[in-house]
């Protein structure tokens, strides 16, 4: 049923196009060498956790949220146990590592119960690698690194008698660790364990878990996976540490946590052209029983093929597609449906610029709202050579000092954050426009954008 407006929720369908790059992930997970950090890097909105959640998925057959799932997990087989931890949730623990071994305690239980009520076993050398996981969180929460291995039942009591005795506490803690993992999991099996929006956490948080995790969770069973924007943990790192760290150190730090870092595949345009025309099957724009409705799918569709100018970003596309909702349920667009051709394109071409400079160019869009003939002043702009300094601007080009451009003496496409809203994606749109009337655009901003 199509709705109104979407959400921000991550999504198990491959709309972008990730397939091969989730499966690739997968392969490297199952095959490499424990204890491995694993980074997958992305801006903000580019679909991190949409990426961990399929990820997850293909491991557990389940998604870590308790949705339902219409899928196929291929790696569901495989000796992996995925454990989920939203990093930003507990970032106000006085200690995340803490929460961190409490969930991977829970969870691991969870997956141990059920693996139990099938096989139907049950025994004491569980109750006791549960006891020594209690253990280290104690240990854990008080910074102490001193087990108390007298209350450790079953295999903890061996472990004190015949293997702890002339060893450090660190190399004790972390044989304990392993050794509980491998009675709880089986020998075969290896954690995977999920770390999502580390970048959202506070910088001296985000420092306290890494560094937790590499203290108690650097284990020959152990796979951690990162969800994060490489630039603000590197920001993070640097902030926490006061900024002592030289500006190299602090990517440095991280690579000592994440061996191997993959960058999130920024989708093409006609990667983000299917992926917005495939959201628009979800939005309601109006009574589906009427031809007008996929009059407009297929004009908008006809735009985006000829314009590069949505964002790589899934999230800001689903803003996009929002507001574009708002204006074709409440704007009457029945000149453009009388007629065909370049006059029809032309018409969703002012549609599909209104709404970008709604959702992504404020400054614009406001001045359009006081004088909507300024369209002509920003065509003139996107025509324009030789703009290279925006702060040198005329006055009257004085709303759009805030936009990179994103060509130059309209020749080169410039390089740009995939995700940035300030990028003027219109420019080219706007250079083949020659002069707009206020008639053809005072509708569509008086009808809902």
């Amino acid at each position: 049923m199509p709705k109104l407006s979407l959400n921000d929720s991550p999504a198990l369908k491959d709309l972008l196009g990730q397939e091969k790059f989730i499966n690739n992930l997968c392969e490297v997970i199952v095959d490499c060498e424990p204890p491995k950090g694993i980074g997958i890097n992305g801006y903000w909105g580019t679909g991190k956790t949409t990426t961990l959640i399929n990820i997850y998925y293909q491991f557990s057959g389940k998604h870590p949220y308790g949705k339902t799932i219409d899928g196929t997990a291929d790696y569901k087989n495989k000796k992996v146990i995925p454990i989920w931890f939203e990093a930003w949730r507990y970032q106000h623990e006085a200690l995340p590592i803490v929460a961190l071994l409490n969930e991977i305690r829970s969870q691991i239980s969870t997956w141990n119960a059920l693996k139990n009520k099938v096989e139907k076993v049950i025994g004491v050398s569980l109750l006791g690698a549960l006891s020594a996981f209690d253990e280290v969180i104690k240990i854990a929460s008080t910074g102490l690194f001193k087990p108390e291995f007298g209350k450790i039942k079953g295999i903890g009591e061996e472990w004190e008698k015949g293997r702890h005795l002339n060893q450090l506490p660190s190399q004790t803690i972390h044989q304990l660790l392993e050794e509980a993992i491998e009675q709880l999991a089986g020998k075969e099996h290896r954690l995977v364990i999920f770390v999502d929006d580390l970048d959202r956490c506070s910088p001296e948080k985000a420092l306290q878990l890494m560094e937790g995790i590499k203290v108690y969770l650097n284990l020959s069973n152990c796979v951690i996976v990162f969800g994060m924007d490489q630039r603000q943990v590197e920001y993070a790192l640097d902030q926490a540490q006061k900024n002592l760290l030289m500006p190299h150190q602090a990517k440095e730090y991280l690579e000592k946590i994440c061996q191997d870092i993959y960058h999130l595949p920024v989708p093409d345009q006609v990667a983000k052209n299917k992926y917005f025309i495939d959201l628009l099957d979800d939005i309601n724009l109006g009574n589906e029983e009427d031809e007008r409705v996929g009059k407009h799918k297929l004009e908008v569709e006809k735009v985006l093929a000829d314009y590069d100018c949505l964002p790589a970003n899934p999230r800001k596309i689903k803003a996009l597609i929002n507001r574009l909702g708002v204006v074709l349920r409440h704007v009457d667009m029945e000149d453009s449906e009388k007629i065909e051709g370049k006059e029809a394109q032309r018409n969703y071409a002012l549609l599909i610029m209104l709404i970008i400079l709604h959702t992504f160019h404020r400054r614009v869009y406001e001045q359009l709202q006081k004088n909507p003939d300024y369209i002509n002043t920003i065509i003139e702009y996107a025509n324009a050579d030789g703009i290279s300094d925006q702060n040198s601007l005329p006055d009257k080009y004085e709303p759009m000092k805030e936009i990179k451009l994103s060509m130059l003496d309209n020749l080169a496409v410039l390089p740009t954050n995939p995700s940035d809203s300030n990028v003027f994606r219109l420019q080219p749109l706007f250079m083949d426009l020659n002069t707009v009337t206020t008639n053809e655009i005072k509708h569509v901003m008086k009808g809902g954008v």
